[in-house]
């Protein structure tokens, strides 16, 4: 009898856990849809009126600035992209000192971080023209927005440690909301400056700094509240620990060094070997595909946490039944935008970018994107070689593909006349092929598991973005266009058609009986 009563209280412990995670895992995600949200109406309304108002060769000077701060960004890659694997494990073992140890030496190495990529900083403002192609009437601006964007950067860098407290405790909705809150002080800030004064490039710079103090204020807030153990000493400062971190890290740099080279340099590339102009037309296609990938990636970071506390705790067989179930769900939520952008892209460039070729901006933004396709469910397993600190191979694969990839288009730019179409396609192209040749069954062989586990779980959502683009362009070739009311009752049904054609590619018959219970059992209770 008692054997019965210790077993029912363990089952209804673990339902309990399961209850409380599932719930939390629901929290994070309904935040941090809400943050795309407003990234997306930010980026919505203030790209064309950006355009309109300075031009799209200023526009395409925005992002290039954003992803010269990211290139400075690399030598910090290596301390901060582990620290927050490191502090949570710690924590989850009961060990506090070594949480604090970890904490506080990667927050004062940050700061002598911080201190030499100023000095970097001043060097490329003041060599700006001599680096790209600026016009000669937007120097100063270029030259001023890239000021604000370093120093936003330098603000990021040594305030980054404190972004560890949502992530340990598994509470990244209040990290989605504080960027929301940022995000919304940045546009209120460009918006006033751009209605108010003569509009400028730099006035995106000062939004972009208003936005960057707001998020770290709201971080050392966090790390107060949610972590109370943990004590910035400078008898906490230990350079093993920094070192530690740096170790585990390296990879991560090297990883992201082949990004960089892979489609990181697109912008540069075609400044230097086109033109500003295109540029611009560039940055403009990229736009949506990006918003895509960072709600893929803000949505693959929700479960990262359960997948490091799951391999703290040991519990492997639960971590690869984990990674299949979040695998399922990026498929079909992250090639949702990708189909309706298939769908419905050329009418949506019509009405956004009216002095702009929308057929142009269609095409470039689905090869941007297309990778997206293949790699929306397997972002899962890369933070899998976070977790379980594995990231040497891939790190070196995403250096080959990043070093052949520039390799390339410097041929083709040379060779042919695709020109902006090389920059954007040969990146696209050898990241599928990297992805189905190593991604996938590396990351099988890291969790213990066979090299082709993964493969059905990659190629549903794959199946599952044709049949329903092809089914939607089939059935809405005929749909009137030319204006935003028709052009969202279009993307709702190319939704509504996508989500049920996913729910029989994606979903077991199993998995679909467990739904179909859940909402007949949901609706019943409304009744």
């Amino acid at each position: 009898m008692e054997r019965k009563t210790w077993t029912n209280c363990d089952s209804i412990d673990k339902k309990g856990n399961s209850m409380q995670k599932n719930r939390q895992l629901t929290i994070n995600m309904a935040a941090n849809f809400i943050n795309f949200g407003i990234s997306l109406c930010i980026s919505f309304f203030l790209s064309p009126y950006i355009v309109r108002t300075i031009g799209v060769e200023a526009n395409g000077f925005i992002t290039l600035a954003n992803n010269f701060v990211s290139y400075t960004s690399l030598i910090t890659i290596a301390l901060n992209s582990m620290i927050g694997r490191f502090v949570t494990i710690s924590l989850t073992e009961k060990k506090t000192d070594d949480a604090n140890r970890y904490f506080t030496s990667a927050l004062f190495a940050n700061g002598s971080i911080a201190a030499v990529l100023g000095t970097i900083g001043i060097f490329i403002v003041l060599c700006l023209k001599s680096l790209i192609n600026v016009p000669e009437n937007l120097l100063y601006d270029v030259q001023l927005l890239f000021v604000l964007l370093f120093i936003n950067c330098l603000l990021g860098i040594i305030g980054s440690v404190f972004s560890v407290a949502t992530f340990a405790r598994n509470k990244l909705y209040l990290e989605y909301i504080r960027t929301a809150q940022g995000n919304v002080a940045r546009a209120m800030v460009i918006l006033v400056g751009f209605l108010f004064w003569t509009p400028h490039v730099w006035v995106v710079g000062i939004g972009g700094l208003v936005s960057g103090i707001i998020i770290l204020i709201y971080d050392v807030k966090y790390t107060k509240k949610l972590l109370p153990e943990i004590k910035i000493k400078r008898s906490n400062f230990c350079f093993s620990y920094v070192f530690i971190l740096i170790k585990s890290g390296i990879w991560n740099t090297v990883n992201k060094f082949g990004q960089i080279l892979a489609d990181g340099l697109d912008l540069l590339i075609t400044n230097l070997f086109i033109s500003a102009t295109a540029m611009g037309v560039l940055s403009l296609a990229k736009t949506v595909p990006n918003l895509i990938y960072s709600l893929m990636g803000s949505i693959v970071s929700v479960f990262t946490p359960d997948f490091t506390i799951m391999y703290a705790q040991k519990k492997f067989k639960e971590l690869v039944v984990e990674v299949k179930q979040s695998m399922k769900i990026m498929g079909v939520v992250t090639n949702l935008p990708v189909i309706v952008l298939i769908v419905c892209g050329k009418d949506f460039f019509k009405l956004w970018q009216p002095t702009q070729n929308a057929e142009q901006l269609q095409i470039l933004s689905i090869i941007t994107v297309a990778c997206l396709i293949f790699s929306g469910s397997v972002n899962c397993l890369y933070n899998i070689f976070t977790v379980v600190n594995k990231l040497k191979l891939n790190s070196i694969v995403v250096l080959i593909h990043g070093v052949l990839s520039t390799m390339i288009v410097f041929i083709l730019l040379k060779n042919t006349s695709l020109g902006i179409y090389a920059v954007t396609g040969v990146s696209t192209a050898l990241g599928i092929l990297r992805i189905l040749v190593f991604t996938v069954p590396y990351g099988a062989i890291c969790l213990g598991q066979k090299w082709y586990t993964f493969y059905i779980d990659v190629f549903k959502p794959v199946l599952f973005t044709i049949v329903a683009s092809g089914v939607c362009v089939c059935a809405l070739k005929n749909y009137p266009s030319g204006g935003w009311l028709l052009l969202c009752e279009k993307g709702v049904i190319t939704v509504t058609i996508s989500v049920l054609i996913g729910y029989y590619a994606i979903l077991s018959e199993r998995e679909r009986n467990a739904v179909s219970s859940k909402i007949i059992e949901k609706l019943r209770k409304q009744c």
